[in-house]
């Protein structure tokens, strides 16, 4: 395990220690199967275990981490055919999301993307991946909302956690952010005419390229590692 770092400021501790962990296991220097021991990320951070211990049970419910019997915590491992099968069904249900919510989308739904997309904008010019993720789940979950199917919102929330760690590996890949920025841009122009069928196209191809970028990139890696 990697150095850490150290907490400071007034942010709520295992808020804190969560958020790094989770950047870390993101941008795999926390790697997939490494273990993570409380009283070393503890000594790291400069804090006690109780905000570890409320970090990691946070990261396990997200499917970040898990708790294995004799063995402790370890960072989970994604494989890609996980990563295919929820991302082949979210980009559908997105898709379908989006082409009810443009029947229905009103001027004030409207704003609230724009201001979303105005976020991960500053977010994109930071590169700071994790904050751009939390206004994409919030951009995709109004849509989501706003269709108003109540089945398909059930299921698609299903598969939220699962996927929250699949889009911010694809945030991470450089280069990403922008082109992602320019999806959700694209997005809120059909919604705004009406387009269903764009928006619904636009939707699902956001999501396949999130797919698309992460099978490149992990692709990129075996050669990396084959050759070293």
């Amino acid at each position: 395990m990697g150095n850490l770092s150290k907490i400071e400021g007034y942010e709520l501790l295992s808020q804190k220690v969560y958020r790094i962990l989770k950047t870390e296991i993101v941008k795999r220097n926390l790697k997939p199967g490494t273990k993570l021991l409380e009283v070393k990320i503890a000594k790291q951070m400069g804090v006690s275990r109780t905000p570890v211990r409320e970090a990691i049970r946070e990261l396990v419910a997200e499917g970040f981490v898990k708790m294995i019997p004799n063995q402790g915590v370890i960072v989970s491992i994604a494989s890609i055919e996980d990563t295919q099968e929820v991302l082949q069904i979210r980009s559908v249900l997105e898709g379908l999301a989006a082409r009810l919510a443009t029947k229905v989308i009103n001027g004030e739904e409207i704003k609230e993307l724009e201001q979303y997309i105005e976020q991960m904008e500053y977010y994109a010019n930071k590169d700071n991946a994790l904050a751009f993720s939390k206004m994409d789940v919030e951009f995709h979950e109004l849509i989501l909302n706003i269709c108003g199917n109540n089945r398909l919102i059930q299921i698609r929330k299903n598969l939220s956690d699962q996927a929250h760690r699949y889009r911010i590996r694809s945030l991470s890949i450089p280069g990403r952010l922008k082109h992602s920025l320019k999806e959700h841009q694209e997005i809120v122009k059909a919604l705004k005419k009406k387009d269903s069928e764009q928006a619904g196209r636009l939707s699902q191809k956001h999501i396949e390229n999130v797919l698309k970028n992460i099978l490149a990139h992990e692709s990129k890696e075996e050669d990396k590692n084959k050759n070293a």
